[in-house]
């Protein structure tokens, strides 16, 4: 249980919590652009080596330095692996911005800028837990180790590669991934997994040189031909036509149906955010709740092709680009479908097209039963005073079976921010009650975890 003193010294020292949030979001590093990378891991390696804990600045070619750090602790056996992000993504479009996106400030309690929330907020609060038991207990109720990469923005290409080649390091008995939220009514969701993504660019080329619109008449058009590329790959009931696309998918047991049954969702307050009159297909806010769990994806992130400025410019384009991104549930395997799709495209006279890969992960998840799901949920409801939202899967898309398959850790998503902090969007922000709530529920998790 976390001690009155504990809680005092974060209460207490919220606005010092604070500046440090806003003094690492104020170094840009943004990994799409490999902006300011090496200077924003020397701010964090700094950062965890003032907690007192021992250092390590890991570094493989071609990759963001990756910050490690280690507190050992006498109270537990057990570990705690803390996996975090200090990159970003990019700040545009500038324009939507009340205020500068890398000089952080404060507003009626809430902090702005690129980075507060995700993730370099719950970066800074998983430090100043630790930062708070050493002032005030003098010891962790755990031993902790720190995980902080900086590509999570751009695929996490080479965390994997570090897992391998510092595998010793990585070993813990649980990990609070990189994120963690209350919902819109102040509730706080514990989360339990992420989907899996193929993010592939397809390029396709017709000519050598882009020509005038005229020569539609006799020359192949490479748009064109992009369309019927992707009308083989999706059809209008959202199913990927890949064939063997949804051999591997995972059926949820009775009791996980159970929990998502119970899982709030505010259907018309989703679709009102985006403003869209009605999910795909028309489902309901049931069917659409299981969707962002259970369904795989087939999206396009972006598309480009010709003449884009202002006006007319009668072109015919040489090439088109198409970037799509394909959400993974488990059982499913990207690299067999990865095989699959390529096979599909090649039989369907599309072998000329190029896949770029640019990032591949399987889904993970953790059972909501396991001990360390039940201490987050647990700490939830002692720190909120209501019962969280246990949600079994993220929508979103992280490496977080690099930990829980090769160790077979079980993770939790539990942390400082909220589900309107805007991240990955403009006016990104952090409220500090959230901050304060969130690093004490994430320390009544360690306590739980590490009595159990």
């Amino acid at each position: 249980m976390v001690s009155p003193k504990f809680e005092k010294y974060v209460n207490d020292n919220l606005n010092s919590f604070a500046k440090e949030v806003m003094k690492l979001s104020a170094q840009p590093s943004v990994s799409a652009r490999k902006e300011g990378i090496e200077e924003c891991a020397a701010m964090v390696e700094k950062m965890v080596r003032d907690t007192g804990a021992e250092t390590k600045v890991l570094r493989i070619d071609a990759a963001a330095p990756l910050v490690y750090g280690e507190i050992k602790s006498t109270r537990s056996k057990k570990t705690i692996m803390f996996y975090n992000h200090y990159d970003v993504q990019p700040e545009e479009p500038l324009e939507l911005w009340k205020s500068p996106p890398f000089k952080p400030e404060i507003r009626d309690g809430v902090i702005y800028g690129r980075g507060v929330s995700d993730d370099k907020g719950e970066l800074v609060s998983r430090l100043k837990i630790v930062e708070s038991y050493l002032k005030t207990e003098g010891e962790l109720p755990c031993s902790v180790k720190f995980c902080f990469e900086g590509e999570e923005e751009s695929g996490s290409v080479h965390l994997g590669d570090y897992v391998s080649k510092y595998s010793d390091l990585f070993k813990a008995d649980a990990v609070v991934w990189e994120y963690g939220t209350v919902d819109t009514k102040g509730t706080p969701k514990v989360t339990l997994g992420v989907k899996g993504m193929i993010y592939v660019e397809f390029v396709l080329k017709s000519l050598s040189q882009d020509a005038h619109s005229s020569y539609a008449a006799v020359l192949p058009s490479a748009p064109w031909r992009m369309v019927r590329l992707l009308n083989l790959l999706k059809d209008e009931n959202e199913r990927v036509l890949v064939p063997g696309w949804y051999d591997g998918v995972m059926t949820l047991a009775e009791d996980e149906l159970g929990v998502l049954q119970e899982m709030p969702f505010d259907g018309a307050g989703f679709k009102k955010t985006f403003g869209a009159g009605n999910f795909l297909g028309g489902i309901g806010d049931d069917q659409a709740k299981k969707a962002l769990v259970q369904r795989p994806t087939g999206n396009i992130a972006g598309i480009w092709a010709g003449y884009q400025g202002p006006g007319g410019k009668t072109v015919l384009p040489k090439e088109i680009h198409v970037k799509m991104d394909f959400r993974l549930v488990p059982d499913q395997d990207p690299d067999d479908l990865w095989k699959r799709m390529r096979k599909y495209l090649d039989d369907n006279g599309f072998a000329d097209v190029e896949m770029q890969l640019e990032s591949m992960e399987p889904a993970a998840r953790t059972s909501y039963k396991d001990p360390f799901a039940q201490a987050a949920i647990q700490a939830a409801e002692k720190v909120y005073g209501k019962k969280p939202v246990v949600e079994l899967s993220s929508p979103g898309t992280g490496p977080l079976y690099l930990f829980t398959r090769r160790y077979s850790m079980p993770s939790a998503d539990i942390g400082v921010s909220a589900e309107d902090g805007g991240i990955h969007a403009p006016n990104e922000n952090l409220k500090l009650e959230d901050l304060r709530k969130g690093m004490i529920w994430i320390a009544e998790t360690m306590e739980l975890f590490s009595a159990a």
